[in-house]
Protein backbone atom coordinates (compact mmCIF):
# COMPACT_ATOMS: atom_id res chain seq x y z
CA UNK A 1 0.00 0.00 0.00
CA UNK A 2 1.38 3.28 -0.58
CA UNK A 3 1.90 5.96 2.05
CA UNK A 4 -1.74 8.19 1.53
CA UNK A 5 0.92 11.44 2.70
CA UNK A 6 3.45 11.24 -0.67
CA UNK A 7 2.64 14.31 -2.34
CA UNK A 8 3.28 15.63 -5.55
CA UNK A 9 6.14 17.84 -3.82
CA UNK A 10 8.02 14.63 -2.47
CA UNK A 11 7.16 13.09 -6.42
CA UNK A 12 8.95 16.16 -7.79
CA UNK A 13 11.54 15.93 -5.24
CA UNK A 14 11.89 12.11 -6.11
CA UNK A 15 12.34 12.93 -10.13
CA UNK A 16 15.08 15.62 -9.83
CA UNK A 17 17.49 12.81 -7.54
CA UNK A 18 16.86 10.27 -10.16
CA UNK A 19 17.98 13.16 -12.80
CA UNK A 20 21.05 13.69 -10.71
CA UNK A 21 22.10 10.08 -9.54
CA UNK A 22 20.41 7.85 -12.51
CA UNK A 23 18.15 4.94 -12.11
CA UNK A 24 19.65 1.70 -9.98
CA UNK A 25 20.28 -1.52 -12.15
CA UNK A 26 16.78 -3.43 -11.52
CA UNK A 27 14.61 -0.55 -11.14
CA UNK A 28 13.62 0.67 -14.97
CA UNK A 29 10.48 -0.02 -16.28
CA UNK A 30 9.53 -2.37 -18.15
CA UNK A 31 5.62 -1.18 -18.88
CA UNK A 32 4.98 2.64 -17.63
CA UNK A 33 6.58 5.22 -18.01
CA UNK A 34 6.46 8.37 -15.72
CA UNK A 35 7.10 11.35 -18.58
CA UNK A 36 7.80 15.04 -16.52
CA UNK A 37 9.64 17.97 -18.56
CA UNK A 38 9.51 15.22 -21.73
CA UNK A 39 11.80 12.84 -20.26
CA UNK A 40 10.67 9.26 -18.75
CA UNK A 41 10.69 7.91 -15.08
CA UNK A 42 10.51 4.35 -13.95
CA UNK A 43 6.67 5.03 -11.94
CA UNK A 44 7.50 2.08 -9.01
CA UNK A 45 11.32 3.50 -8.76
CA UNK A 46 9.79 6.97 -7.85
CA UNK A 47 7.24 6.06 -5.50
CA UNK A 48 9.92 4.37 -3.42
CA UNK A 49 11.77 7.43 -3.64
CA UNK A 50 8.97 10.05 -2.87
CA UNK A 51 8.69 7.97 0.10
CA UNK A 52 12.56 8.82 1.48
CA UNK A 53 10.97 12.47 1.13
CA UNK A 54 7.87 11.84 2.88
CA UNK A 55 8.70 9.82 5.68
CA UNK A 56 12.53 9.53 5.97
CA UNK A 57 13.34 5.72 3.88
CA UNK A 58 12.44 4.01 0.62
CA UNK A 59 9.29 2.58 0.20
CA UNK A 60 9.97 -1.33 -0.08
CA UNK A 61 8.40 -2.29 -3.47
CA UNK A 62 7.11 -5.63 -2.02
CA UNK A 63 4.64 -3.53 0.19
CA UNK A 64 2.37 -2.28 -2.48
CA UNK A 65 2.08 -2.75 -6.47
CA UNK A 66 3.35 -1.43 -9.60
CA UNK A 67 0.89 -1.03 -12.23
CA UNK A 68 -2.60 0.04 -11.62
CA UNK A 69 -1.66 1.11 -7.95
CA UNK A 70 1.03 3.13 -8.82
CA UNK A 71 -0.09 4.77 -11.79
CA UNK A 72 -3.64 5.68 -10.38
CA UNK A 73 -2.22 7.77 -7.31
CA UNK A 74 0.51 9.51 -9.76
CA UNK A 75 -1.93 10.53 -12.20
CA UNK A 76 -4.06 11.70 -9.24
CA UNK A 77 -1.50 13.49 -8.41
CA UNK A 78 -1.03 15.29 -11.97
CA UNK A 79 1.73 13.17 -13.34
CA UNK A 80 1.32 11.56 -17.01
CA UNK A 81 1.66 8.06 -17.29
CA UNK A 82 2.59 6.71 -20.84
CA UNK A 83 2.36 2.64 -21.18
CA UNK A 84 5.07 0.82 -23.41
CA UNK A 85 1.76 -0.71 -24.30
CA UNK A 86 -0.19 2.42 -24.64
CA UNK A 87 -3.30 0.45 -25.34
CA UNK A 88 -3.20 -0.61 -21.99
CA UNK A 89 -4.00 2.54 -20.64
CA UNK A 90 -5.03 4.44 -23.34
CA UNK A 91 -8.33 5.31 -21.54
CA UNK A 92 -7.25 6.40 -18.21
CA UNK A 93 -4.19 8.74 -20.07
CA UNK A 94 -6.78 10.09 -22.72
CA UNK A 95 -9.00 11.23 -19.65
CA UNK A 96 -5.95 12.95 -17.41
CA UNK A 97 -5.44 14.62 -21.09
CA UNK A 98 -8.77 16.25 -20.95
CA UNK A 99 -8.51 17.28 -17.24
CA UNK A 100 -6.94 20.65 -16.69
CA UNK A 101 -6.92 23.36 -13.48
CA UNK A 102 -9.05 25.83 -15.22
CA UNK A 103 -11.99 22.60 -14.52
CA UNK A 104 -14.55 24.38 -13.03
CA UNK A 105 -15.40 21.22 -10.91
CA UNK A 106 -12.50 21.04 -9.12
CA UNK A 107 -13.29 25.10 -7.16
CA UNK A 108 -16.86 23.54 -6.98
CA UNK A 109 -15.91 19.85 -5.22
CA UNK A 110 -13.02 22.45 -3.28
CA UNK A 111 -16.37 24.61 -2.30
CA UNK A 112 -18.13 21.30 -1.10
CA UNK A 113 -16.06 19.91 0.82
CA UNK A 114 -15.24 22.99 2.79
CA UNK A 115 -18.72 24.05 3.51
CA UNK A 116 -19.10 20.28 5.12
CA UNK A 117 -15.48 21.22 7.22
CA UNK A 118 -16.59 24.85 7.74
CA UNK A 119 -20.28 25.66 7.36
CA UNK A 120 -20.06 28.92 6.55
CA UNK A 121 -18.17 29.24 3.55
CA UNK A 122 -17.96 32.56 1.71
CA UNK A 123 -16.75 32.04 -1.99
CA UNK A 124 -15.51 35.45 -4.07
CA UNK A 125 -15.59 37.49 -0.90
CA UNK A 126 -14.54 40.70 -1.21
CA UNK A 127 -13.15 42.59 2.19
CA UNK A 128 -12.97 46.42 2.76
CA UNK A 129 -9.18 46.20 2.22
CA UNK A 130 -6.96 48.81 0.46
CA UNK A 131 -4.59 48.24 -2.16
CA UNK A 132 -1.40 50.85 -2.18
CA UNK A 133 1.10 50.82 0.80
CA UNK A 134 -0.14 54.12 2.14
CA UNK A 135 -3.50 52.54 2.70
CA UNK A 136 -1.01 50.64 5.50
CA UNK A 137 1.24 54.07 6.99
CA UNK A 138 0.28 53.00 10.38
CA UNK A 139 0.54 50.10 10.32
CA UNK A 140 3.91 47.96 11.88
CA UNK A 141 3.89 45.89 8.54
CA UNK A 142 3.85 49.21 6.28
CA UNK A 143 7.81 49.05 5.49
CA UNK A 144 7.67 45.44 4.37
CA UNK A 145 4.89 45.96 2.14
CA UNK A 146 6.29 49.10 0.96
CA UNK A 147 9.63 47.41 0.12
CA UNK A 148 7.63 44.90 -1.47
CA UNK A 149 5.72 46.82 -3.72
CA UNK A 150 8.79 49.02 -4.65
CA UNK A 151 10.87 46.37 -5.66
CA UNK A 152 7.91 44.99 -7.85
CA UNK A 153 7.88 48.58 -9.83
CA UNK A 154 11.58 48.01 -10.57
CA UNK A 155 11.55 44.41 -11.91
CA UNK A 156 10.48 45.78 -14.86
CA UNK A 157 9.55 49.19 -14.42
CA UNK A 158 5.41 49.22 -14.57
CA UNK A 159 4.85 51.98 -12.11
CA UNK A 160 1.01 51.94 -12.04
CA UNK A 161 -0.05 48.63 -11.62
CA UNK A 162 -2.53 48.80 -9.15
CA UNK A 163 -5.87 49.74 -10.78
CA UNK A 164 -8.23 48.86 -7.82
CA UNK A 165 -8.59 50.99 -4.56
CA UNK A 166 -10.51 47.81 -3.02
CA UNK A 167 -8.54 44.48 -2.75
CA UNK A 168 -10.32 42.15 -5.26
CA UNK A 169 -12.22 39.05 -3.86
CA UNK A 170 -10.92 36.06 -2.22
CA UNK A 171 -11.48 32.62 -3.33
CA UNK A 172 -13.17 31.36 0.05
CA UNK A 173 -13.79 32.85 3.38
CA UNK A 174 -14.09 30.35 6.35
CA UNK A 175 -16.02 32.82 8.24
CA UNK A 176 -16.49 30.31 11.69
CA UNK A 177 -12.99 29.11 11.21
CA UNK A 178 -11.06 32.69 10.57
CA UNK A 179 -9.05 32.21 7.26
CA UNK A 180 -9.13 32.53 3.53
CA UNK A 181 -8.43 30.17 1.30
CA UNK A 182 -6.83 30.75 -2.38
CA UNK A 183 -6.69 28.16 -5.06
CA UNK A 184 -3.61 29.13 -6.69
CA UNK A 185 -3.58 28.22 -11.00
CA UNK A 186 -0.05 28.29 -12.57
CA UNK A 187 -0.19 32.18 -13.49
CA UNK A 188 0.33 32.97 -9.98
CA UNK A 189 3.62 31.61 -9.98
CA UNK A 190 5.71 33.74 -11.49
CA UNK A 191 9.11 35.72 -11.19
CA UNK A 192 7.28 38.88 -9.49
CA UNK A 193 5.76 36.32 -7.46
CA UNK A 194 9.26 35.00 -5.96
CA UNK A 195 10.47 38.43 -5.73
CA UNK A 196 7.56 39.40 -3.26
CA UNK A 197 7.48 35.90 -1.43
CA UNK A 198 11.78 36.29 -0.73
CA UNK A 199 11.04 39.47 0.94
CA UNK A 200 8.26 38.01 3.62
CA UNK A 201 9.74 38.52 7.24
CA UNK A 202 11.22 35.14 8.51
CA UNK A 203 8.78 35.12 11.32
CA UNK A 204 6.28 35.53 9.24
CA UNK A 205 3.13 32.89 9.74
CA UNK A 206 1.96 31.29 6.43
CA UNK A 207 -0.70 28.93 5.82
CA UNK A 208 1.30 27.34 2.73
CA UNK A 209 4.90 26.87 2.50
CA UNK A 210 7.03 29.35 1.39
CA UNK A 211 10.02 27.61 0.10
CA UNK A 212 7.35 25.13 -2.36
CA UNK A 213 5.22 28.42 -3.40
CA UNK A 214 9.17 29.61 -4.05
CA UNK A 215 10.36 26.81 -6.05
CA UNK A 216 7.04 26.72 -7.87
CA UNK A 217 7.60 30.32 -9.48
CA UNK A 218 11.51 28.90 -10.39
CA UNK A 219 9.94 26.36 -12.35
CA UNK A 220 6.90 27.48 -13.87
CA UNK A 221 7.94 31.07 -14.20
CA UNK A 222 4.79 31.90 -15.70
CA UNK A 223 3.99 34.95 -17.95
CA UNK A 224 1.13 37.11 -18.69
CA UNK A 225 1.48 40.29 -20.44
CA UNK A 226 -2.07 41.35 -20.51
CA UNK A 227 -1.80 43.85 -19.47
CA UNK A 228 1.64 44.20 -19.40
CA UNK A 229 1.58 44.50 -15.71
CA UNK A 230 -0.36 41.70 -14.74
CA UNK A 231 2.27 39.45 -13.33
CA UNK A 232 2.98 42.27 -10.88
CA UNK A 233 -0.35 43.07 -10.45
CA UNK A 234 -1.30 39.54 -9.52
CA UNK A 235 2.14 39.05 -7.35
CA UNK A 236 1.08 42.40 -5.73
CA UNK A 237 -2.78 41.32 -4.90
CA UNK A 238 -1.44 38.06 -3.51
CA UNK A 239 0.73 39.35 -0.92
CA UNK A 240 -1.78 41.64 0.29
CA UNK A 241 -4.27 38.57 0.79
CA UNK A 242 -1.07 37.04 2.77
CA UNK A 243 -0.85 40.22 5.06
CA UNK A 244 -4.32 40.80 5.47
CA UNK A 245 -4.95 38.03 8.35
CA UNK A 246 -2.34 39.86 10.04
CA UNK A 247 -4.17 43.65 9.81
CA UNK A 248 -7.54 41.99 10.34
CA UNK A 249 -6.86 39.15 12.95
CA UNK A 250 -7.25 36.33 10.78
CA UNK A 251 -5.82 33.00 10.71
CA UNK A 252 -3.04 33.24 8.21
CA UNK A 253 -3.98 32.71 4.72
CA UNK A 254 -4.15 28.66 3.37
CA UNK A 255 -3.36 28.07 -0.50
CA UNK A 256 -3.54 25.07 -2.38
CA UNK A 257 -2.23 25.00 -5.73
CA UNK A 258 -4.48 23.94 -8.85
CA UNK A 259 -2.49 20.95 -10.01
CA UNK A 260 -1.36 19.32 -7.20
CA UNK A 261 -4.35 16.60 -7.74
CA UNK A 262 -7.66 16.58 -9.69
CA UNK A 263 -9.53 18.07 -7.06
CA UNK A 264 -12.95 17.44 -8.42
CA UNK A 265 -12.13 13.57 -8.58
CA UNK A 266 -12.30 14.06 -4.76
CA UNK A 267 -15.63 12.76 -3.13
CA UNK A 268 -17.14 14.91 -0.45
CA UNK A 269 -18.84 11.77 1.29
CA UNK A 270 -16.42 9.58 0.67
CA UNK A 271 -14.77 9.66 4.39
CA UNK A 272 -11.02 8.61 2.39
CA UNK A 273 -11.13 11.51 0.55
CA UNK A 274 -12.98 13.86 2.92
CA UNK A 275 -10.01 13.17 5.48
CA UNK A 276 -7.67 13.75 2.68
CA UNK A 277 -8.72 17.13 2.01
CA UNK A 278 -9.18 17.62 5.71
CA UNK A 279 -5.28 16.78 6.55
CA UNK A 280 -3.95 18.92 3.73
CA UNK A 281 -6.08 21.68 4.65
CA UNK A 282 -5.54 21.30 8.39
CA UNK A 283 -1.94 21.29 7.70
CA UNK A 284 -1.99 24.63 6.05
CA UNK A 285 -4.46 26.37 8.88
CA UNK A 286 -1.69 27.55 11.38
CA UNK A 287 -2.91 27.23 15.23
CA UNK A 288 -0.73 25.77 18.07
CA UNK A 289 -2.04 22.12 18.80
CA UNK A 290 -2.17 21.16 21.62
CA UNK A 291 -1.77 17.88 24.05
CA UNK A 292 -2.13 17.52 27.59
CA UNK A 293 -1.15 14.39 29.01
CA UNK A 294 -2.92 13.33 32.50
CA UNK A 295 -0.36 11.26 34.80
CA UNK A 296 -2.61 9.97 37.75
CA UNK A 297 -0.93 8.93 41.55
CA UNK A 298 -3.26 6.43 43.32
CA UNK A 299 -2.96 4.00 46.18
CA UNK A 300 -5.85 1.94 44.31
CA UNK A 301 -7.67 0.79 41.57
CA UNK A 302 -10.36 3.71 41.37
CA UNK A 303 -14.13 3.17 40.89
CA UNK A 304 -15.56 4.45 37.66
CA UNK A 305 -17.38 6.88 39.57
CA UNK A 306 -14.49 8.32 40.70
CA UNK A 307 -12.79 9.05 37.58
CA UNK A 308 -15.70 10.62 35.98
CA UNK A 309 -15.74 13.04 38.49
CA UNK A 310 -11.75 13.08 37.69
CA UNK A 311 -12.39 13.88 34.24
CA UNK A 312 -15.34 16.32 34.62
CA UNK A 313 -12.49 18.67 37.13
CA UNK A 314 -9.78 18.04 34.54
CA UNK A 315 -12.13 19.64 31.33
CA UNK A 316 -13.42 22.35 33.63
CA UNK A 317 -9.87 23.08 34.43
CA UNK A 318 -8.41 22.73 31.12
CA UNK A 319 -11.14 25.17 29.67
CA UNK A 320 -10.42 27.70 32.25
CA UNK A 321 -7.00 27.94 30.94
CA UNK A 322 -6.90 27.69 27.07
CA UNK A 323 -8.54 28.11 24.16
CA UNK A 324 -6.71 26.00 21.50
CA UNK A 325 -7.17 22.52 19.71
CA UNK A 326 -6.55 20.23 22.89
CA UNK A 327 -5.59 16.46 22.92
CA UNK A 328 -6.17 15.42 26.50
CA UNK A 329 -4.70 11.96 27.12
CA UNK A 330 -5.54 9.54 29.97
CA UNK A 331 -4.05 6.59 30.77
CA UNK A 332 -5.34 2.93 29.42
CA UNK A 333 -7.82 0.82 31.78
CA UNK A 334 -9.22 4.26 33.00
CA UNK A 335 -13.04 3.01 32.86
CA UNK A 336 -13.48 -0.64 33.12
CA UNK A 337 -16.55 -2.85 31.44
CA UNK A 338 -15.40 -5.34 34.31
CA UNK A 339 -15.86 -9.08 33.37
CA UNK A 340 -18.03 -8.25 30.17
CA UNK A 341 -16.33 -7.52 26.96
CA UNK A 342 -15.31 -3.75 26.50
CA UNK A 343 -18.07 -3.23 23.59
CA UNK A 344 -20.48 -3.31 26.16
CA UNK A 345 -19.65 0.24 27.35
CA UNK A 346 -17.96 1.88 24.20
CA UNK A 347 -21.02 3.90 23.40
CA UNK A 348 -21.88 4.62 27.69
CA UNK A 349 -17.72 6.27 27.58
CA UNK A 350 -18.41 7.79 24.28
CA UNK A 351 -21.59 9.40 25.43
CA UNK A 352 -20.08 10.43 28.89
CA UNK A 353 -17.00 11.83 27.57
CA UNK A 354 -18.98 13.75 24.80
CA UNK A 355 -21.71 15.04 26.84
CA UNK A 356 -18.76 16.37 29.04
CA UNK A 357 -16.95 18.16 26.13
CA UNK A 358 -20.04 20.06 25.60
CA UNK A 359 -20.54 21.49 29.18
CA UNK A 360 -16.12 22.66 28.44
CA UNK A 361 -17.25 24.45 25.07
CA UNK A 362 -14.33 24.01 23.78
CA UNK A 363 -12.88 22.01 20.90
CA UNK A 364 -10.94 19.22 22.46
CA UNK A 365 -10.59 15.79 21.97
CA UNK A 366 -10.33 13.10 25.03
CA UNK A 367 -8.56 9.94 24.35
CA UNK A 368 -8.96 7.57 27.15
CA UNK A 369 -8.42 3.92 27.63
CA UNK A 370 -10.93 0.97 28.26
CA UNK A 371 -10.27 -2.11 29.95
CA UNK A 372 -13.28 -5.61 29.23
CA UNK A 373 -12.96 -9.02 30.36
CA UNK A 374 -10.75 -8.29 32.98
CA UNK A 375 -8.94 -11.10 35.44
CA UNK A 376 -5.48 -11.52 35.84
CA UNK A 377 -4.84 -9.36 32.93
CA UNK A 378 -7.60 -7.46 30.44
CA UNK A 379 -8.17 -9.62 27.22
CA UNK A 380 -10.07 -5.98 26.08
CA UNK A 381 -7.32 -3.07 26.11
CA UNK A 382 -8.74 -0.60 23.84
CA UNK A 383 -7.44 3.10 23.18
CA UNK A 384 -10.31 5.32 22.38
CA UNK A 385 -10.88 8.75 20.86
CA UNK A 386 -13.80 11.07 21.91
CA UNK A 387 -15.12 14.72 20.20
CA UNK A 388 -18.41 16.60 20.67
CA UNK A 389 -19.38 14.89 17.88
CA UNK A 390 -18.80 11.34 19.49
CA UNK A 391 -16.65 8.82 18.98
CA UNK A 392 -13.77 9.19 16.49
CA UNK A 393 -11.32 6.62 16.72
CA UNK A 394 -10.97 3.17 18.72
CA UNK A 395 -7.38 1.38 18.77
CA UNK A 396 -7.52 -2.45 20.44
CA UNK A 397 -3.79 -3.32 21.44
CA UNK A 398 -1.62 -5.19 18.66
CA UNK A 399 1.67 -5.80 20.87
CA UNK A 400 1.60 -7.72 24.25
CA UNK A 401 4.02 -7.05 26.98
CA UNK A 402 6.00 -10.58 27.41
CA UNK A 403 3.75 -11.67 30.33
CA UNK A 404 0.46 -10.78 28.63
CA UNK A 405 1.17 -13.39 25.44
CA UNK A 406 -1.29 -15.80 24.89
CA UNK A 407 -3.71 -13.27 27.97
CA UNK A 408 -4.79 -10.59 25.36
CA UNK A 409 -6.88 -10.83 22.75
CA UNK A 410 -4.97 -8.63 20.19
CA UNK A 411 -5.75 -6.49 17.03
CA UNK A 412 -6.02 -8.64 14.08
CA UNK A 413 -4.07 -6.51 11.61
CA UNK A 414 -2.20 -3.49 11.39
CA UNK A 415 -3.26 -0.41 11.37
CA UNK A 416 -6.38 -2.18 11.99
CA UNK A 417 -9.81 -1.10 12.65
CA UNK A 418 -12.33 -2.01 15.44
CA UNK A 419 -16.00 -1.53 15.43
CA UNK A 420 -15.82 -0.30 11.89
CA UNK A 421 -13.62 2.96 12.96
CA UNK A 422 -9.40 3.38 12.52
CA UNK A 423 -7.39 4.31 14.96
CA UNK A 424 -6.30 6.90 13.69
CA UNK A 425 -7.82 10.31 13.81
CA UNK A 426 -7.26 13.96 12.44
CA UNK A 427 -7.74 16.78 14.26
CA UNK A 428 -6.46 20.72 14.02
CA UNK A 429 -4.55 20.04 10.75
CA UNK A 430 -2.70 16.33 12.32
CA UNK A 431 -3.22 12.59 12.07
CA UNK A 432 -2.60 11.38 15.54
CA UNK A 433 -1.96 7.27 15.95
CA UNK A 434 -3.70 5.74 19.21
CA UNK A 435 -1.79 2.93 21.16
CA UNK A 436 -2.88 0.68 23.79
CA UNK A 437 -0.08 0.47 26.42
CA UNK A 438 2.78 -1.89 24.74
CA UNK A 439 2.05 -0.65 21.33
CA UNK A 440 5.10 1.91 21.44
CA UNK A 441 7.32 -1.15 22.04
CA UNK A 442 5.54 -2.87 18.89
CA UNK A 443 5.58 -0.14 17.07
CA UNK A 444 10.18 -0.59 17.00
CA UNK A 445 10.26 -3.89 17.61
CA UNK A 446 8.14 -5.13 14.71
CA UNK A 447 9.72 -1.81 12.29
CA UNK A 448 6.34 -0.69 11.34
CA UNK A 449 6.04 1.52 8.83
CA UNK A 450 4.53 5.28 9.67
CA UNK A 451 1.56 5.33 8.22
CA UNK A 452 1.19 9.12 7.73
CA UNK A 453 0.41 9.66 11.64
CA UNK A 454 2.11 13.09 12.94
CA UNK A 455 1.95 12.33 16.27
CA UNK A 456 1.72 9.22 18.61
CA UNK A 457 -0.60 8.89 21.83
CA UNK A 458 -0.18 5.99 23.86
CA UNK A 459 -2.29 4.86 26.74
CA UNK A 460 -0.12 3.10 29.29
CA UNK A 461 -1.64 1.47 32.11
CA UNK A 462 0.50 1.69 34.89
CA UNK A 463 3.49 1.29 36.96
CA UNK A 464 3.76 0.04 40.59
CA UNK A 465 6.26 0.37 43.04
CA UNK A 466 10.02 0.42 42.89
CA UNK A 467 11.44 -3.53 42.48
CA UNK A 468 8.01 -4.77 41.57
CA UNK A 469 8.40 -3.97 37.37
CA UNK A 470 8.12 -0.34 37.53
CA UNK A 471 9.78 -0.01 34.16
CA UNK A 472 8.29 3.85 33.96
CA UNK A 473 12.61 4.59 32.77
CA UNK A 474 12.25 1.64 30.59
CA UNK A 475 8.91 2.88 29.33
CA UNK A 476 9.95 6.31 28.50
CA UNK A 477 13.43 5.32 26.89
CA UNK A 478 12.84 2.46 24.59
CA UNK A 479 8.56 2.94 24.62
CA UNK A 480 8.22 6.41 24.01
CA UNK A 481 11.55 7.55 22.73
CA UNK A 482 12.34 4.54 20.52
CA UNK A 483 9.07 5.24 18.47
CA UNK A 484 9.61 9.00 18.63
CA UNK A 485 13.25 7.96 16.56
CA UNK A 486 11.31 5.28 14.59
CA UNK A 487 8.69 7.59 13.08
CA UNK A 488 9.70 10.49 13.60
CA UNK A 489 7.12 12.35 14.77
CA UNK A 490 6.33 13.29 19.29
CA UNK A 491 5.01 10.35 21.39
CA UNK A 492 2.72 11.16 24.44
CA UNK A 493 1.69 8.82 26.79
CA UNK A 494 -0.15 8.95 30.03
CA UNK A 495 -0.26 6.40 33.18
CA UNK A 496 -0.97 5.96 36.52
CA UNK A 497 1.89 5.32 39.53
CA UNK A 498 0.22 2.90 41.89
CA UNK A 499 1.41 3.19 45.30
CA UNK A 500 4.26 5.65 44.48
CA UNK A 501 4.55 9.52 43.46
CA UNK A 502 4.97 10.31 40.21
CA UNK A 503 8.52 10.80 39.07
CA UNK A 504 8.85 14.94 38.77
CA UNK A 505 10.97 14.42 35.55
CA UNK A 506 9.39 11.10 34.13
CA UNK A 507 8.68 12.84 30.62
CA UNK A 508 4.49 12.56 29.31
CA UNK A 509 6.25 14.24 25.95
CA UNK A 510 8.82 13.09 24.56
CA UNK A 511 10.95 13.83 20.99
CA UNK A 512 13.74 12.28 19.34
CA UNK A 513 16.34 14.67 17.99
CA UNK A 514 19.49 12.04 18.88
CA UNK A 515 20.43 11.23 15.17
CA UNK A 516 21.63 7.18 15.55
CA UNK A 517 22.22 7.70 19.38
CA UNK A 518 21.09 4.46 20.98
CA UNK A 519 17.78 4.61 23.33
CA UNK A 520 20.01 2.78 25.61
CA UNK A 521 21.80 6.01 26.53
CA UNK A 522 19.21 8.56 25.77
CA UNK A 523 18.33 10.37 28.68
CA UNK A 524 15.73 12.28 30.27
CA UNK A 525 17.97 15.64 29.44
CA UNK A 526 18.35 14.74 25.79
CA UNK A 527 15.00 15.20 25.50
CA UNK A 528 14.01 18.65 23.65
CA UNK A 529 9.92 18.57 24.46
CA UNK A 530 8.80 20.63 27.89
CA UNK A 531 5.51 21.16 28.51
CA UNK A 532 4.48 25.03 28.51
CA UNK A 533 2.05 24.72 31.42
CA UNK A 534 1.59 22.20 33.97
CA UNK A 535 -1.06 21.90 36.82
CA UNK A 536 -2.53 19.94 40.10
CA UNK A 537 -6.08 18.42 40.86
CA UNK A 538 -5.60 16.34 44.52
CA UNK A 539 -8.34 13.61 45.17
CA UNK A 540 -9.96 11.87 47.73
CA UNK A 541 -8.87 8.69 45.74
CA UNK A 542 -6.09 9.85 43.24
CA UNK A 543 -4.57 12.81 42.34
CA UNK A 544 -3.51 14.05 38.84
CA UNK A 545 -0.84 16.16 37.21
CA UNK A 546 -2.05 17.70 33.73
CA UNK A 547 1.14 18.67 31.55
CA UNK A 548 0.00 20.95 28.17
CA UNK A 549 2.77 20.59 25.16
CA UNK A 550 2.54 22.86 22.43
CA UNK A 551 3.14 21.37 19.05
CA UNK A 552 4.68 23.50 17.62
CA UNK A 553 7.51 23.89 19.70
CA UNK A 554 9.15 20.79 18.17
Amino acid sequence: MIPPNISREHVLKALRKIEEEGIPPGRSSKKFNLIHNGKPFPPKYVISLANLFANGKKLNSEVFSGGQETNNYLMRLGFEIEGVKKDIIRKKVHIRAKHSERCPECKKTVNDILRKLYGDVATNYRFDFGTRPEDFKYSSHYPVLLKIFERLQEYRNHKDFVRSEVLPHCDFFMKSAGFILEFDESQHFSIPRKISLDLYPEDMKLGFSRQKWTRLCEEIKAQDNDPAFRDEQRAWYDVLRDFLPMIKGLKPTVRIYSKEMAWCELKPDNPEDFERFRNLIGRNVINRGLVATVIMESSRKSSDEARKALLSRILEELAKRIDENCVILFPGGYFSAGKEEARTIYDLVGTFVKDELAKAGKNFVVCIGIDGRVEDFSRDQIAMAISRRGIEAIGRKFHPAPVESGHVELAKDFPSTEEGLRRTFSFGGRTYFLGACYDSFGIKHLLLPNPGVDVVLDLVHGFTGSGKGSGCSYFARHGFAGTSKHWKCPVFGAAVFFNRSIPEDWPSGVFWNQGNKSTQKWSYTDNPLRPFEEFRLPGPEERAIVRVFDLNSI
